[in-house]
């Protein structure tokens, strides 16, 4: 038929799809289908590929302007160009850094917390990139953007730019125009050949031993905390008394605490692997009791959109001038550590990793089947050396944390 607005308005669905050719111009025509029709061109290329391209609907399209988009595309056609390569192409090239940004977390197995991590060096220190293409990403770009934040903190300089380097490495595998990755090389790379990735100690911070019984009356209860703060401090003692990282305790449920086996499992480990841990006399208390208050799924809930506890720092730092002990979530963790270390006789390196879930890098412990109930022990002595350091193992009817009625997660 002849393509025009006459016979385009005659077109009706018929049950299945429909292809019109128009008379006058080979190659261009509509395509009716249950929900629009459209504009399409088909030909084949000089080596005798088939290709059909979508223009638009004809809602949108006239005829006229149609059939000159039409023209375009069958005279690139007839020039041997694949125009749906091409256009595949483009839009390999065009990918943002956002785009990027969102099918790597699809891919990469990451925990809540770098989750929060990745957001944050996406929303402050490359929102104006976001919607950049890669490969507009330079690396004098990355020089001057990485130094400039240096000058505010050299951590969060290099935490951010290693975020970016390892979205680039996806990247590099994932984009790819005829078999060549459209970024030959990773720009933060500059970094590296430069010399300019900030040297930054490793934080060694913890609560002594001799701090313990101020910072443990810390984490009493007061009529004045708000729920979070009072969650926060029921976090604290947790991780205080099992050594876990704060997000691992942040996204523990109460199916995964096993009160007839006194076990508890973390399923949100940063090395992957499913932790369990037995619990001392105390913490099984100590849990009970919050489980009796608690109406929520999470163990340490908070009102927000995941539903636990996340983003604590200005919550900690509240905790730390009530204690006046000065502490991270991060150093309770070393403190329960170095009390395995250094304080209780008998445990080995070994005991310590699978304390701690760190991964083995020795050979030879991929061969050791371990049990976790070899770690009961070394958990209950580890907790008696905490109450007594707090002053709490002589008395132990002394309520030293005040359990509130709140109905957490309401």
């Amino acid at each position: 038929m002849k393509i025009n607005k006459s016979n385009i308005d005659k077109l009706k669905f018929t049950g299945k799809e429909d292809f019109y050719w128009d008379d006058d111009l080979k190659g261009f025509g509509i395509k009716v289908t249950k929900t629009q029709a459209s504009y399409i061109i088909q030909a084949r290329t000089d080596n005798g590929k088939s290709i059909r391209k979508k223009i638009g609907q004809t809602s949108v399209f006239t005829p006229d302007e149609a059939r000159k988009i039409a023209k375009k595309y069958l005279g690139e056609l007839a020039q041997g160009i694949d125009i749906v390569a091409k256009e595949k192409e483009k839009r390999t090239k065009d990918i943002t850094l956002q785009q990027a940004y969102e099918e790597y977390i699809k891919v990469k197995d990451i925990t809540e917390s770098t989750k929060i991590k990745y957001e944050r060096s996406m929303r402050l220190c490359f929102k104006d990139w976001a919607n950049k293409a890669l490969i507009n990403i330079t690396r004098e770009m990355i020089e001057n953007r990485f130094l400039d934040i240096s000058k505010s903190s050299k951590s969060i300089a290099n935490s951010d730019f290693r975020f970016l380097r390892a979205v680039f490495n996806f990247a590099m595998e994932k984009y790819v125009v005829n078999g060549e990755p459209i970024i030959p090389s990773n720009p933060c790379n500059r970094l590296k050949a430069f010399k300019l990735w900030n040297k930054v100690p490793r934080r060694q911070s913890y609560i002594h031993p001799s701090q313990i019984k101020a910072f443990f009356w810390g984490l009493q209860h007061h009529d004045q905390d708000t729920e979070n703060v009072k969650v926060v401090k029921n976090q604290c003692l947790f991780i205080l008394f099992t050594g876990c990282r704060d997000q691992e305790a942040g996204t523990l449920k109460w199916s995964n605490i096993n009160f007839e086996l006194n076990t508890i499992t973390f399923e949100h480990t940063k090395n992957h692997k499913e932790h369990i841990l037995p619990m001392g006399e105390y913490l099984r208390d100590f849990l009970l009791k919050l489980r009796e208050n608690s109406v929520s799924l999470y163990v340490f809930p908070a009102k927000n959109k995941s539903g636990h506890v996340e983003n604590q720092r200005k919550t900690v730092q509240h905790i730390a001038e009530i204690s006046g002990i000065k502490f991270s979530l991060h150093d309770i963790r070393r403190t329960f550590a170095s009390i395995a270390n250094n304080h209780i006789a008998g445990i080995t390196n070994f005991t310590l990793k699978k304390l701690l879930n760190h991964s083995d890098d020795d050979v030879t412990a991929g061969y050791i089947q371990f049990e976790t109930e070899t770690l009961r022990k070394p958990m209950q002595l580890i907790e008696d050396y905490i109450l007594k350091q707090a002053g709490v193992k002589e008395n132990e009817t002394n309520n030293v944390v005040n359990f509130s009625s709140i109905k957490y997660g309401a």
